[in-house]
């Protein structure tokens, strides 16, 4: 894996919460490898990880330990001669290391491989607390072979899993008009409404409306709304669900454009036509 592909996924993880996007099973593998490649990033732990009993008694670690001092352990035992990698673990793998005091493979959290040469340690990633809260290592016994609590349960290889996806669109109106023309309705039937139709969990969309500056600030401001609800009621008589749609008109609040250099009112009112605009969020899964 490339380095350039792990410092893009750091940045995906720090412009994650401002997206409002869950980072992905994907993400998580370029956020797990930068923090190894770096060796700089004791933030990839969570503040207590959960040790395997055979790592345990390999790095001499307690079974509750800070996460500072595992990775801290884990970079020693990957050393500085060997390639690091990071990939999703099989089924294999995980049913290889079987049920440890301390792992449980049914948690809401994906698994994956860190490996140097023949090292190779199982991580599960917390998608929404981006930290690792358990490592094992495949390869070594278990020390403490007792009953376990929970039953080992695996995916089933058909199932699929659903990924958080966001998406946005955004169409035009004519100078002081709220209606929908032809045009962007067409775009909304081409361009919008597929999307919508493949996602697997519509959870939310964001309608904003937007005015340009010509007119006082109350009349631009009612037209921002009406602009919103006229692309909300579309969407609902093409099936959207009403409870899941959320409206706001922002006025003259958000120009894209401001227009100075215009010297008339008709270049005026041209120049200003990308901020004549309604926009739409998505929040879903598929």
């Amino acid at each position: 894996m490339a380095i350039v592909a792990a410092l893009a996924g750091v940045c995906l993880a720090q412009t994650a919460p401002a997206q409002r996007r869950t980072p992905s099973a994907e993400d998580a593998i370029a956020f797990i490898y930068s923090a190894f490649i770096t060796r700089a990033d004791p933030g990839v732990m969570a503040g207590r990880v959960v040790v395997g009993p055979e790592l345990q008694k390999e790095l001499s670690l307690p079974a509750d330990a800070e996460g500072a001092k595992v990775y801290e352990a884990l970079l020693g035992a990957l050393g500085d001669s060997a390639p690091v990698d990071v990939r999703k673990a099989t089924m294999e793998e995980v049913a290889a290391y079987g049920m440890r005091r301390g792992f449980d493979p049914a948690a809401p959290h994906p698994l994956y491989i860190l490996e140097a040469g023949t090292q190779k340690f199982l991580l599960q990633y917390d998608l929404r607390a981006l930290a690792i809260p358990f490592v094992g290592k495949l390869g070594l016994p278990d020390p403490d072979p007792k009953p376990k609590p929970v039953a080992v349960k695996l995916p089933e290889p058909q199932t699929k899993q659903v990924e958080p996806v966001s998406f946005g669109w955004a169409g035009h109106f004519p100078f002081g008009e709220a209606a929908l023309s032809d045009e962007v309705r067409a775009k909304l039937d081409t361009e919008l409404l597929p999307q919508l139709a493949r996602l697997a969990e519509l959870r939310s969309i964001h309608v904003s409306g937007h005015a340009d500056r010509m007119g006082s600030l109350e009349y631009n401001q009612r037209l921002s709304e009406e602009r919103a609800a006229t692309l909300r009621d579309y969407l609902v008589e093409k099936g959207v669900d009403p409870k899941k749609i959320e409206v706001v008109g922002y006025g003259t609040s958000m120009p894209v454009k401001s227009c100075e250099e215009a010297k008339t009112r008709t270049a005026l009112i041209e120049c200003l036509a990308a901020n004549r605009r309604a926009a739409i969020e998505v929040q879903g899964a598929q």
